[in-house]
């Protein structure tokens, strides 16, 4: 675990160095902040001048706010992973004490418990709908074991840094699931139920609900147990 911890403020540091990578960090608060009072405001301007509401989809922005914050810090963890992994460092760390899922643990893991954490102040802070402290937790965690198998699926494919950027704009398709839970009427909305994003949909349009919690839980085991053999061979 010393050994893992290290390795990931090795990464810190890094990413410090980066200006593209150090701009992911602050980017979950930057869009908060837009959320919490664009969308507001705009509502009332649609309210008074063409009785139009988007009220009732506010709880889809706080889906996207949610489904961000992760997906900002997997980019950040996929770039670091390409870039060591093009200059040869990752072949270095595999016959080091922080082979494998360490070294796994260290770029992905680490970055998102604290995605984890983030997203549920994030959330807590600047969400514009009215909902629980329970779907919070639930649907921060399903999103930030979004954001691990996010990450690997980028390593994964992307032959290099060039081509990572490319995939890391894919991973706006993830939020198909949750745009579905809005405007598609079940059961034709359960097409999307591989994606984790449309239970976080169910999670927050629908309250915390335990059946929603475990089948989101489930969708992301499967997303990363698929990718996780395929990022340790493509990353050594």
């Amino acid at each position: 675990m010393k050994q893992t911890m290290k390795l990931f403020q090795m990464g810190l540091k890094q990413i410090a160095n980066d200006g593209m990578l150090l701009v992911l960090l602050p980017a979950p608060i930057l869009v908060g902040l837009i959320f919490k009072f664009a969308i507001p405001f705009a509502n009332g301007i649609l309210e008074d001048n063409f009785s139009i509401s988007v009220l009732p989809w506010y709880g889809l922005v706080d889906g996207m706010l949610v489904c961000l914050t992760p997906m900002f810090v997997a980019m950040a963890s996929a770039f670091l992973l390409l870039e060591e992994r093009d200059e040869g460092i990752c072949a270095v760390y595999q016959i080091t004490p922080t082979e494998g899922y360490s070294y796994l643990a260290a770029r992905i893991g680490i970055p998102m418990a604290w995605a984890f954490a983030i997203s549920i102040i994030v959330l807590g802070v600047f969400r514009i709908s009215e909902i629980s402290i329970m779907t919070i937790l639930s649907s921060s965690l399903i999103s930030a074991l979004t954001g691990i198998f996010s990450a690997m699926m980028v390593v994964s494919v992307a032959g290099n840094r060039v081509e990572g950027l490319a995939l890391s704009k894919l991973m706006g398709i993830g939020f198909i699931g949750l745009i579905l839970v809005w405007f598609v009427p079940e059961p034709y909305s359960y097409f999307s139920a591989f994606l984790p994003s449309f239970w976080i949909g169910k999670l927050i349009m629908d309250g915390a609900s335990v059946f929603s919690f475990l089948f989101g839980l489930l969708t992301c085991f499967i997303w990363i147990f698929f990718f996780a053999r395929r990022f340790l061979s493509r990353i050594g």
